[in-house]
C-alpha cells in the first residue's frame, strides 16, 4: 500500500536537540509607542545594523561580529527586512553614540533605512554585556531596547531574541528565531540520523542520535527539550523519547504493535500509530509508554499524528475512505471528521499554532509532493509550492513560517517559506547529506 510505502520512505529521515543554556535580560523597556504593522510579504523594509559601540573590553569587536552576523541573517529569513550593506554606512559606529540625541539620524535616512539598530558590548570577566536599541529613523524615536547578560558562547541566542524583539516591535508578533529547528540528515554517509540546530543554521548541529540505521520524524516537545522520534537501532522500529538536556532516552513500547510514528501532546503525553495485522492505530499513551486510550480501533492505516497546541484537537492521515485523506478528530475520542477531499493522496498533516489551519502534502503526479493548507473545517486548500517536490511541513511557533524538505536544489534541503503565500524565504540547512522530516521547536526558554 502506498502510504504505508510513504510512512517507510519518511523513515528515511533523522533528527537531533542540543542542551542550551540562554541568557537572560537585565532590563527590557518595550516601546509605548503603536507598532507598524507591515502587511503582506512583499512589503520589505530597509534597515541598517549598526557595529555594536565597544564600551569595555570588546576591543576586537568579535562580540559585535557574532552579535550583527546572527541578526542579519535572521532578519533576512523573515522576508520582512533589506539588510542595508555596512559598506554605506556613513558613521563610525565607535566613534558616534547609541543613544537618542549622540547620532545624527540624517546619516542613516541618506542611505534610505527606515529602521537602524545600535546599541554596545562590554566583555567584564568571563560575562558579556550587551545593551541594543532599535530606532525608526524617519520617525527619529526609539522603538524599543534590550539588555543582555551572559556568556561569549551565548551571544548569537542573544541575538535571535532581539530578532524576535525587533519582529515584534515592527509588526506586531513575536518572531520565530529563539526557536530549533530538529530534522533527518544522512550526513555524513548513508544513514539517517536525527540533528537539531538553531534555525538559522548558525553555530554547531546537535547530532541527537548515532547509530548505522534509521532514525525518522522527530517531534519537540513544547519546552523543547524533548524529543520523540522512530529509530530502527533495535530489532523491531520503536518510538524513542529523548530529554535532549540530560542527554538521555527511553524507549516507548505498546502492545497495539511494531511503532511507525508519533507525536508528543502539549502536556507531554505520545500519540504513537502502531502496525499489527494489516492494520495500523493510534494510541494516547503516558509519558512513560503506559496506555491512556485507543483513539483510532479499525481495519485502516492511521498514521502522521499532529496535535494541536491547545491539546484537545488531532489531526492525522487515514486511507479509511479508500486512499489516504487529512482526518481531524478530538484527542478524547470521537468520530473522525474527514477534511481534505481533492486529490487521492493527502498526507504528513501539521496543525498551525493558533489550531484553525493544517498544512499538508498532496502528490500532485510523477511522484511529485506540494504543500497544501487548508482551514480545520475543510474547504478549499491553498497551493503554497510548485517548485520541485516538497514535503514534511512544519509550522513557525509564531504561525507566519512553514518549514519543509525540498529537492529543488538537486539534494533534499529544509527550506522556509512565508505560509501567508508561500515566499521562500531561505534554506535552512546546508551540506553532503539530505535533509528531510523537519520539525519546528516552540520558543526555547519561554
Amino acid at each position: 500500500m502506498r502510504m504505508v510505502s510513504s510512512a517507510l520512505a519518511a523513515l528515511l529521515m533523522t533528527v537531533a536537540g542540543a542542551s542550551v543554556t540562554w541568557a537572560q535580560p537585565l532590563t527590557s523597556a518595550p516601546s509605548t509607542l503603536p507598532p507598524i504593522q507591515i502587511v503582506g510579504a512583499e512589503q520589505v523594509a530597509p534597515i541598517a545594523v549598526s557595529a555594536l559601540k565597544n564600551i569595555g573590553g570588546d576591543d576586537d569587536h568579535r562580540v559585535s561580529e557574532v552579535f550583527a552576523a546572527t541578526l542579519d541573517r535572521d532578519l533576512k529569513l523573515s522576508g520582512y527586512f533589506r539588510l542595508i550593506s555596512p559598506q554605506a554606512y556613513v558613521e563610525d559606529a565607535q566613534a558616534s553614540g547609541y543613544n537618542l540625541g549622540e547620532f545624527n539620524f540624517a546619516d542613516w535616512s541618506s542611505i534610505n533605512a527606515e529602521f537602524l539598530v545600535k546599541g554596545s558590548a562590554k566583555r567584564d570577566g568571563g560575562q558579556v554585556l550587551i545593551e541594543a536599541l532599535l530606532f525608526d529613523v524617519g520617525q527619529q524615536r526609539r522603538m524599543m531596547g534590550e539588555k543582555y547578560t551572559g556568556a561569549p558562547n551565548e551571544v548569537g541566542e542573544m541575538a535571535r531574541r532581539f530578532a524576535d524583539a525587533v519582529m515584534e516591535s515592527v509588526t506586531g508578533t513575536r518572531g520565530p528565531f529563539a526557536s530549533r529547528l530538529a530534522f533527518v540528515s544522512t550526513h555524513g554517509g548513508r544513514f539517517k540520523e536525527v540533528y537539531t540546530q538553531w534555525l538559522d543554521g548558525a553555530g554547531e548541529n546537535f547530532r541527537v542520535t548515532d547509530n548505522p540505521t534509521i532514525n525518522l520524524f522527530p517531534s519537540f516537545d513544547k519546552s523543547g527539550s524533548h524529543l520523540l522520534y522512530l529509530s530502527y537501532k533495535s530489532m523491531s522500529p520503536s518510538l524513542y523519547l529523548a530529554d535532549t538536556n540530560q542527554r538521555v532516552e527511553t524507549r516507548i513500547q505498546s502492545a497495539m504493535g511494531m511503532a511507525v510514528g508519533g507525536a508528543l501532546t502539549p502536556d507531554d503525553r505520545i500519540v504513537g500509530a502502531f502496525s499489527r495485522g494489516g492494520a495500523t492505530n493510534l494510541e494516547l499513551l503516558d509519558g512513560g509508554g503506559a496506555e491512556i486510550s485507543r483513539l483510532t480501533d479499525d481495519h485502516a492505516i492511521n498514521v502522521s499524528p499532529s496535535v494541536c497546541s491547545g491539546g484537545s484537537q488531532l489531526v492525522f492521515t487515514s486511507d479509511r475512505a479508500g486512499t489516504p485523506q487529512i482526518y481531524v478528530m478530538g484527542l478524547d475520542g470521537g468520530t473522525p471528521q474527514r477534511v481534505t477531499f481533492k486529490g487521492d493522496y493527502n498526507t504528513a498533516p501539521a496543525f498551525s499554532p493558533d489550531c484553525k489551519k493544517i498544512a499538508y502534502e498532496t502528490r500532485t503526479g510523477g511522484g511529485i509532493f506540494q504543500i497544501m493548507v487548508i482551514g480545520v473545517g475543510g474547504g478549499a486548500a491553498r497551493q503554497l509550492t510548485s517548485e520541485g517536490s516538497n514535503e514534511g511541513p512544519s509550522w513557525s511557533p509564531d504561525g507566519r513560517y512553514l518549514a519543509f524538505s525540498s529537492r529543488r536544489g538537486g539534494r533534499s534541503r529544509i527550506y522556509m517559506m512565508l505560509a501567508a503565500d508561500g515566499k521562500i524565504t531561505g534554506s535552512l540547512t546546508e551540506g553532503d547529506g539530505n535533509d528531510t522530516n523537519p520539525s519546528w521547536s516552540w520558543w526555547i526558554g519561554g
